[in-house]
Protein backbone atom coordinates (compact mmCIF):
# COMPACT_ATOMS: atom_id res chain seq x y z
CA UNK A 1 0.00 0.00 0.00
CA UNK A 2 1.05 3.46 -0.83
CA UNK A 3 2.47 5.48 2.19
CA UNK A 4 -0.14 8.19 3.44
CA UNK A 5 1.10 11.87 3.74
CA UNK A 6 2.04 13.65 6.72
CA UNK A 7 -1.29 15.34 6.86
CA UNK A 8 -3.18 12.39 6.05
CA UNK A 9 -1.41 10.26 8.72
CA UNK A 10 -2.25 12.98 11.35
CA UNK A 11 -5.66 13.47 10.40
CA UNK A 12 -6.06 9.51 10.43
CA UNK A 13 -4.57 9.63 14.02
CA UNK A 14 -6.73 12.63 15.23
CA UNK A 15 -9.96 10.72 13.58
CA UNK A 16 -9.79 7.75 15.78
CA UNK A 17 -9.51 9.86 18.94
CA UNK A 18 -13.36 11.38 19.12
CA UNK A 19 -14.89 10.02 15.37
CA UNK A 20 -15.11 14.05 14.67
CA UNK A 21 -13.99 14.35 11.11
CA UNK A 22 -14.31 18.16 10.56
CA UNK A 23 -12.45 18.81 13.90
CA UNK A 24 -9.46 15.73 12.92
CA UNK A 25 -8.74 17.48 9.90
CA UNK A 26 -8.55 20.91 11.34
CA UNK A 27 -6.15 19.89 14.06
CA UNK A 28 -4.18 18.09 11.49
CA UNK A 29 -3.84 21.12 9.65
CA UNK A 30 -6.37 21.15 7.56
CA UNK A 31 -8.05 24.96 6.85
CA UNK A 32 -11.44 25.68 9.13
CA UNK A 33 -12.85 26.74 5.85
CA UNK A 34 -12.18 23.76 3.54
CA UNK A 35 -12.08 21.08 6.69
CA UNK A 36 -15.68 19.63 5.80
CA UNK A 37 -15.16 19.08 2.85
CA UNK A 38 -11.26 17.98 2.94
CA UNK A 39 -12.86 15.59 5.95
CA UNK A 40 -15.15 14.17 3.24
CA UNK A 41 -12.37 13.82 0.75
CA UNK A 42 -10.29 12.18 3.34
CA UNK A 43 -12.59 9.66 4.67
CA UNK A 44 -13.39 8.47 1.21
CA UNK A 45 -9.74 7.72 0.28
CA UNK A 46 -8.98 4.64 0.03
CA UNK A 47 -5.58 4.08 1.97
CA UNK A 48 -6.38 6.69 4.55
CA UNK A 49 -9.81 4.70 5.66
CA UNK A 50 -7.88 1.52 5.94
CA UNK A 51 -5.03 3.37 8.72
CA UNK A 52 -8.12 4.65 10.65
CA UNK A 53 -9.35 1.02 10.12
CA UNK A 54 -6.22 -0.26 11.35
CA UNK A 55 -5.96 2.08 14.30
CA UNK A 56 -9.12 1.13 15.09
CA UNK A 57 -8.33 -2.34 15.12
CA UNK A 58 -5.08 -1.77 16.98
CA UNK A 59 -6.96 0.29 19.60
CA UNK A 60 -9.32 -2.63 20.40
CA UNK A 61 -7.02 -4.93 20.26
CA UNK A 62 -4.42 -2.90 22.90
CA UNK A 63 -7.88 -2.59 24.54
CA UNK A 64 -9.13 -6.23 24.80
CA UNK A 65 -12.50 -5.27 22.82
CA UNK A 66 -14.57 -7.24 20.31
CA UNK A 67 -17.96 -8.22 18.92
CA UNK A 68 -18.13 -10.43 22.75
CA UNK A 69 -17.28 -7.93 24.92
CA UNK A 70 -20.02 -5.61 23.67
CA UNK A 71 -22.40 -8.12 23.77
CA UNK A 72 -21.86 -9.30 27.06
CA UNK A 73 -21.63 -5.77 28.48
CA UNK A 74 -25.01 -5.29 26.38
CA UNK A 75 -26.63 -7.87 27.45
CA UNK A 76 -24.97 -6.67 31.47
CA UNK A 77 -26.98 -3.39 31.04
CA UNK A 78 -30.18 -4.60 29.40
CA UNK A 79 -30.39 -7.37 32.36
CA UNK A 80 -29.77 -3.95 34.88
CA UNK A 81 -31.99 -1.93 33.60
CA UNK A 82 -34.77 -4.10 33.70
CA UNK A 83 -34.20 -5.18 37.92
CA UNK A 84 -36.61 -2.95 39.66
CA UNK A 85 -34.61 -0.57 41.53
CA UNK A 86 -36.61 1.02 45.15
CA UNK A 87 -37.44 4.55 44.65
CA UNK A 88 -34.89 6.08 47.90
CA UNK A 89 -35.83 9.08 49.70
CA UNK A 90 -33.68 10.64 52.70
CA UNK A 91 -35.44 10.43 56.19
CA UNK A 92 -34.42 13.32 58.25
CA UNK A 93 -35.16 11.47 61.82
CA UNK A 94 -33.04 8.63 60.64
CA UNK A 95 -30.69 10.77 58.67
CA UNK A 96 -30.16 8.45 55.89
CA UNK A 97 -31.78 7.61 52.18
CA UNK A 98 -35.03 4.70 53.12
CA UNK A 99 -37.07 3.09 50.37
CA UNK A 100 -40.41 4.59 50.02
CA UNK A 101 -42.54 1.20 48.99
CA UNK A 102 -42.14 2.44 45.09
CA UNK A 103 -39.85 0.71 42.62
CA UNK A 104 -38.50 2.03 39.44
CA UNK A 105 -36.55 0.30 36.42
CA UNK A 106 -34.79 2.47 33.51
CA UNK A 107 -36.53 1.02 30.41
CA UNK A 108 -34.71 3.28 28.09
CA UNK A 109 -31.41 1.95 29.06
CA UNK A 110 -32.88 -1.69 29.04
CA UNK A 111 -34.45 -0.73 25.09
CA UNK A 112 -31.58 0.41 23.76
CA UNK A 113 -29.05 -2.04 24.76
CA UNK A 114 -31.93 -4.81 23.73
CA UNK A 115 -32.03 -3.00 20.08
CA UNK A 116 -27.87 -2.41 19.93
CA UNK A 117 -27.87 -6.35 20.78
CA UNK A 118 -30.76 -7.29 18.36
CA UNK A 119 -29.08 -5.20 15.60
CA UNK A 120 -25.71 -6.77 16.03
CA UNK A 121 -27.02 -10.46 15.14
CA UNK A 122 -29.46 -9.12 12.71
CA UNK A 123 -32.58 -9.66 14.37
CA UNK A 124 -33.84 -6.46 12.18
CA UNK A 125 -32.61 -7.49 8.65
CA UNK A 126 -35.45 -7.78 6.27
CA UNK A 127 -33.69 -10.22 4.40
CA UNK A 128 -32.67 -12.11 7.69
CA UNK A 129 -36.57 -11.94 8.58
CA UNK A 130 -37.79 -13.37 4.87
CA UNK A 131 -35.49 -15.79 5.27
CA UNK A 132 -36.50 -17.21 8.86
CA UNK A 133 -40.29 -17.27 7.42
CA UNK A 134 -39.13 -19.31 4.56
CA UNK A 135 -37.54 -21.76 7.03
CA UNK A 136 -40.12 -21.65 9.31
CA UNK A 137 -42.37 -22.77 6.77
CA UNK A 138 -40.29 -25.57 5.21
CA UNK A 139 -39.86 -26.84 9.19
CA UNK A 140 -43.61 -26.96 9.05
CA UNK A 141 -44.04 -28.80 5.91
CA UNK A 142 -41.45 -31.32 6.61
CA UNK A 143 -42.81 -32.26 9.69
CA UNK A 144 -46.33 -32.59 8.61
CA UNK A 145 -44.36 -35.19 5.69
CA UNK A 146 -42.87 -36.71 8.56
CA UNK A 147 -46.62 -37.08 10.54
CA UNK A 148 -48.03 -38.21 7.34
CA UNK A 149 -45.36 -40.87 6.84
CA UNK A 150 -45.46 -42.48 10.04
CA UNK A 151 -49.62 -42.83 9.87
CA UNK A 152 -49.56 -44.22 6.34
CA UNK A 153 -46.73 -47.01 8.03
CA UNK A 154 -49.21 -47.53 10.82
CA UNK A 155 -52.22 -47.98 8.25
CA UNK A 156 -49.72 -50.43 6.23
CA UNK A 157 -49.14 -52.32 9.12
CA UNK A 158 -52.69 -52.25 10.33
CA UNK A 159 -52.20 -50.30 13.36
CA UNK A 160 -54.84 -48.03 12.57
CA UNK A 161 -58.05 -48.23 10.80
CA UNK A 162 -59.38 -45.03 10.53
CA UNK A 163 -57.92 -43.00 8.15
CA UNK A 164 -59.57 -39.67 8.64
CA UNK A 165 -56.19 -38.12 10.01
CA UNK A 166 -54.33 -39.63 7.15
CA UNK A 167 -56.71 -38.60 4.75
CA UNK A 168 -56.29 -34.55 6.43
CA UNK A 169 -52.49 -34.78 6.09
CA UNK A 170 -52.31 -35.70 2.34
CA UNK A 171 -54.53 -32.89 1.75
CA UNK A 172 -52.29 -30.75 3.64
CA UNK A 173 -49.07 -32.23 1.87
CA UNK A 174 -50.75 -31.88 -1.18
CA UNK A 175 -51.98 -28.04 -0.43
CA UNK A 176 -48.22 -27.06 0.17
CA UNK A 177 -46.86 -28.40 -3.37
Amino acid sequence: MAKLTAKQEMFANEYVIDLNATQAAIRAGYSEKTANAQASRLLANVKVSARIKELKEKRAEKLELDAYWVLKRLKDISDRSMQAEPVMTFDYEEKEMVPTGEYQFDSNGANKATELIGKHIGMFDPKLQIQLKALEMKNNKTKAEIEFLEERTKLIKGEVKDTSLLNELIRVVNEDD
